[in-house]
């Protein structure tokens, strides 16, 4: 296996020279020894051993992603995304699945000397916690719009505002006025915005809306079957459901009871995952355009580690995506 000894020795410099090359960390070295150096080693098949130079360093292009479940197919689309754009940058990617508990600082800080990271992606509502000091020395970056008490994080999300204003809007336009909102678990800035998103549109249209058409769901299949029996009881015209795994809930409730999507009830759900075109009927829902979020997020914690961030706090806008759970009212 070639070493850097066999990268100097070809290049003719020294092996000093070859590391700063290799890791960057000399701009002062000519373009022409540069290229000298990089056609050495990749004429020879020269990989930097990773592991050494971060026991040495005790740094690595290494990120972990700290998601709060793999079984929702949403954090495993996003998960691969990350690792995709991850790989495009040159960073590796750990996956860290906290299974819906609560990850200390302690823990925490553990997980990122233990593995030498670099860096960290968090989608997990449920670390609020963390010191300011502890974001910022790790370079956190969060995925998951939540309030953190006015403190200097980075951030890169979807819209949620936008999308449950966008959402009730499609609603509305296809002459539905009795809309019954399958929300999100209490304290989660994501559905808390996507329902000022969709009472704003009301407001701006002219609709009084009916706060006992709102249920209070948990963004899961078994929230959604009981937010079905609910809105079926509610005797409402359409759902706007705020999770597409709670819609699937619905439907499996409606299929029970012999409501019919969308001749019955339509609905409108949230995520744009794969399955919406695999169900019957295939689900119209809110594309938060999780190839940009995972994109925009690796390019900040590149930026981070480079001392090249601009902004700090980023909204994706997110789109519809049509289907045939939602049918058009002739007025």
């Amino acid at each position: 296996m070639p070493t850097i000894k066999d990268v100097a020795k070809l290049a003719g410099v020294s092996i000093t020279t070859v590391s700063m090359v290799l890791n960057k960390t000399n701009h002062k070295i000519s373009e022409e020894t540069r290229k000298r150096v990089i056609k050495a080693a990749e004429d020879i098949g020269y990989r930097p051993n990773n592991i050494a130079r971060s026991l040495v360093t005790k740094k690595s292009k290494s990120i972990v992603l700290i998601i709060p479940d793999l079984i929702n197919p949403f954090f495993s689309f996003l998960s691969d995304r990350i690792t995709m754009w991850a790989e495009k940058l040159g960073y590796f990617l750990y996956i860290h699945n906290s299974r819906n508990q609560k990850l200390d600082e302690k823990s925490f800080t553990s997980l990122i000397e233990s593995n030498y990271i670099q860096s960290a992606i968090i989608v997990d509502r449920r670390i609020k916690t963390f010191d300011e000091e502890i974001i910022k020395k790790n370079n956190i970056v969060f995925l998951d719009e939540f309030d953190y008490h006015k403190k200097d994080i980075n951030i890169v999300t979807g819209n949620n505002e936008e999308g449950g204003y966008i959402a009730t809007q499609f609603l509305i336009d296809n002459g539905f006025r009795n809309i019954g909102l399958n929300i999100g678990p209490s304290k989660t800035a994501n559905s808390t915005r996507r329902l000022s998103g969709a009472i704003k549109c009301m407001l701006d249209t002219g609709i009084t809306y009916d706060v006992k058409n709102i249920f209070h769901g948990n963004y899961t299949y078994e929230g959604g079957y009981e937010a079905g029996r609910y809105f079926a009881d509610r005797k409402v015209d359409a759902i706007f459901s705020f999770s597409d795994m709670s819609t699937y809930g619905i439907l499996e409730y409606f299929k029970k009871v012999g409501i019919r999507v969308p001749e019955d009830i339509s609905i409108i759900s949230y995520d744009n995952l794969f399955i919406n075109d695999i169900v019957n009927p295939k689900i119209t829902s809110v594309d938060q355009n999780i190839d940009e979020i995972a994109k925009l997020s690796i390019q900040m914690i590149d930026d981070l580690l480079n001392d090249k961030l601009k902004e700090k706090r980023i909204l994706v806008s997110p789109k519809i995506k049509k289907r045939e759970s939602v049918k058009e009212v002739k007025n």
